[in-house]
């Protein structure tokens, strides 16, 4: 049955809103990926949790998709296309591979899109790139998706892409740690099923050898 998008959570720790929207395909590479992000509604609600929308202009595009599913159905295209464009983009470059050329014209379209209207404007002692926003709700958080991806590819944060090491994840996250090694989305999921996998794994091992297996952890 699918969850109610005023009850749906998305999770928000990989560490910036283009990833954050990339992960929204749970177990990609399972034979039953789960995809959060399954309609109109789930796209807004994903843009309310990241702070896009206010919560009145969450409100008002849910009406609006509502009042036109066409409409709706094609801003909701639009933006799982970005959303596997990212994935295809950032997932090699966790890898340490070479982006498509295709890939990278596609976000090259998409930047020059939203740099259409952005300017350059003074600051002290400098000059900054202003983004002027779409004054649509959808296009805006389609636009600041696209801004972000931009900003991970062209920033030293590029070198901590990883992707997460369980099998079937897929998930992509900044690594913070200090070390650079982190290996899991999250600990409290993927790194703590490998951990008991790799427990039991052990154990068995042992019981066949006649050895004690090592304690979890």
């Amino acid at each position: 049955m699918k969850q109610p998008s005023h009850n749906l959570r998305f999770d928000l720790t990989a560490g910036c809103l283009c990833l954050d929207f990339a992960n929204t395909v749970d177990k990609r590479l399972s034979s039953n990926p789960e995809d959060k992000l399954s309609g109109y509604e789930e796209l807004v609600t994903f843009g309310k949790q990241t702070g896009v929308f206010s919560l009145s202009e969450f409100r008002k595009l849910q009406r609006e998709g509502r009042q036109d599913k066409s409409e709706a159905s094609i801003l909701f295209k639009q933006a799982v296309d970005l959303r596997e464009m990212v994935f295809r983009i950032l997932a090699p470059v966790a890898a340490g591979r070479e982006v498509s050329e295709a890939d990278a014209g596609a976000l090259n379209d998409a930047l020059k899109k939203l740099n259409a209207g952005s300017l350059v404007v003074p600051g002290p002692g400098q000059v900054a790139w202003r983004w002027v926003e779409k004054s649509n709700g959808v296009a805006r958080l389609l636009g600041r998706i696209v801004r972000s991806a931009v900003e991970v590819l062209t920033s030293d944060d590029i070198e901590r892409v990883k992707q997460c090491g369980a099998e079937k994840c897929c998930w992509l996250f900044m690594d913070r740690s200090r070390s650079r090694n982190r290996r899991w989305c999250e600990m409290r999921t993927c790194g703590s099923q490998h951990k008991s996998k790799a427990y039991y794994k052990r154990k068995t091992v042992a019981r066949k050898h006649g050895t004690a297996a090592t304690k979890l952890g």
